[in-house]
């Protein structure tokens, strides 16, 4: 049984897999400050609920955009599962080359994503990742990493215009709009996150097609994916967990 381990700026995703199969998942807010044993006792948790216990795991594989949590995360793999956590990098997996200036600079999710859709598709893509930023990962057809582009996420473009404007509320929940013109704050809001923010997918996908001119195909993952792959013609698929089948791909080749 494989642990994979997706370790972002607001949430810690958890995957568990036996065979091919991830049976098992689970995601928790991001804290850079937990500690070793807050890790264990939360897992340990769900584990049981599960049916299942640490001794059942094999292996821990982790990609991680934040450095200050590896010692905790390498402290709880010995403690609780006897282990050597194994960290993907993207300068020093050997799964895909990458065509970028300073390979140190891309975050591992980044790999990781395009590993999984290249490994599905194996042809020119673009990968779209909804998490704390938007990114979007290019991948020649013969699967190299081309680079991309970066966003800020759309939960971070929500917060950010409620804590710089006093007179609008804080939106919990979010939805499709029934149309752009609105006749309410809250509406009005939601018309403006969600729709502006599908212009912002399409008009990147959009541009990055072009210079592409290979006529990619566009892969959506992450969280909101299937809300915003709902609202635009632009995204061909949606793999809500290609983080979690990256990281199983990559430890499968051993090419980490």
């Amino acid at each position: 049984m494989l642990m994979t381990m997706d370790v972002g700026n607001t949430n810690l995703k958890f995957g568990l897999w036996e065979d091919n199969e991830l049976f098992a998942n689970w995601r928790v807010k991001s804290r850079s400050d937990i500690s070793g044993d807050e890790v264990g006792f939360m897992l340990e948790g769900f584990l049981r609920l599960s049916g299942l216990s640490f001794s059942m795991i094999d292996d821990l594989v982790i990609a991680s955009v934040v450095p200050p949590m590896r010692p905790s995360l390498e402290r709880f793999a010995g403690k609780y599962l006897k282990k050597q956590a194994i960290f993907v990098e993207s300068h020093s997996q050997k799964m895909m080359k990458l065509d970028y200036d300073n390979p140190r600079e891309v975050g591992a999710d980044r790999v990781v994503v395009s590993v999984a859709a290249w490994k599905r598709y194996r042809k020119s893509l673009v990968v779209v990742d909804f998490g704390t930023a938007t990114t979007f990962d290019c991948v020649s057809g013969d699967g190299v990493y081309l680079g991309g582009a970066i966003s800020p996420g759309f939960r971070l473009s929500a917060d950010a215009l409620t804590l710089r404007a006093s007179l609008l509320p804080k939106l919990e929940s979010f939805y499709v709009p029934t149309g752009a013109i609105c006749k309410d704050t809250v509406n009005c809001m939601n018309s403006g996150l969600v729709l502006g923010y599908t212009s912002l997918v399409e008009g990147m996908v959009k541009r990055i097609s072009l210079e592409m001119a290979s006529n990619p195909t566009v892969v959506a993952t992450g969280g909101l994916a299937a809300l915003f792959a709902s609202l635009s013609d632009s995204i061909d698929a949606v793999h809500p967990d290609l983080t979690m089948e990256g990281l199983k791909i990559i430890y499968d080749e051993k090419k980490w």
